[in-house]
């Protein structure tokens, strides 16, 4: 889905070393607005790596060096005048294994919004009742906000981590492999908040599973060693796939 401007997110030439590891070779890949894109490969593919870029987590590691360009509506992510802090707020993540900080869960959803200058209680209630209805969460949890997070079940820990992102208000969300934990109910939970949320969102989803991908995502693209392979619509590549390298990974023959 384009709206005729530039690609919410773009990689251009990206390569990706940490030391002498290469992880990424020459990723060029655009996301469009409100495009809810999945990307595919086995473990050491690069996949998370281009997420960590994307939000520039990796500019805490000593180390990585990286060539390429990565914009944001045409915005360098990396340009000199570009606040490392802003683009982790506009372009959330949410990892593989939810991370409930140790509060209650009202506290975990308002957490974000405080550290962005959000203090009055009656703002900060009305942004974490939406954080938590936006991750389908608020029906569960409405009557125990003040209980420790860390009480939740693992699908539920998972979304309030989405609602913890969505109450900074970001424009992107990226998402790394987030139901690798879960049993297949809390999973389709998730794929169906994904498909929810993609209406306001643009949303890029890192899975390893080629039954997911094929589930979630409209857009597909495949990575192997570093690479991207190919790209496309999901139907078109799970039943026309341009390269041997993704049929066969599709066909359970690797991965």
């Amino acid at each position: 889905m384009t709206n005729g401007g530039p690609p919410k997110l773009a990689a251009n030439g990206l390569s990706y070393h940490y030391g002498d590891l290469q992880a990424l070779r020459n990723v060029t890949l655009e996301v469009q607005p409100n495009d809810l894109l999945t990307i595919m490969g086995p473990t050491g593919s690069g996949k998370t790596t281009l997420l960590r870029a994307f939000n520039r987590l990796n500019d805490m590691l000593t180390g990585t060096r990286m060539t390429g360009r990565l914009d944001m509506d045409g915005l360098d992510l990396y340009g000199p005048e570009t606040d490392p802090a802003e683009v982790r707020r506009r372009i959330g993540m949410v990892f593989a294994l939810p991370i409930p900080l140790p509060m209650s869960i009202y506290d975990n959803v308002a957490y974000g919004p405080r550290l962005h200058g959000v203090t009055r209680k009656a703002e900060l209630d009305e942004v974490v009742e939406k954080g938590l209805r936006d991750a389908i969460l608020w029906d569960e949890v409405k009557d125990r906000l003040v209980d420790s997070a860390l009480r939740l079940s693992g699908g539920q820990q998972q979304r309030l981590s989405i609602a913890r992102v969505l109450a900074v208000e970001p424009e992107v969300i990226l998402l790394d492999e987030p139901t690798s934990g879960l049993d297949p109910i809390s999973t389709l939970r998730i794929e169906e908040l994904l498909k929810q949320l993609r209406e306001r969102y643009t949303i890029v989803l890192v899975t390893h599973n080629p039954q997911q991908a094929a589930r979630v995502g409209e857009r597909v693209a495949f990575f192997y060693l570093g690479e991207l392979v190919e790209t496309g619509p999901s139907q078109r590549v799970f039943t026309r796939p341009l390269d041997r390298r993704t049929e066969d990974y599709i066909s359970g023959r690797f991965g």
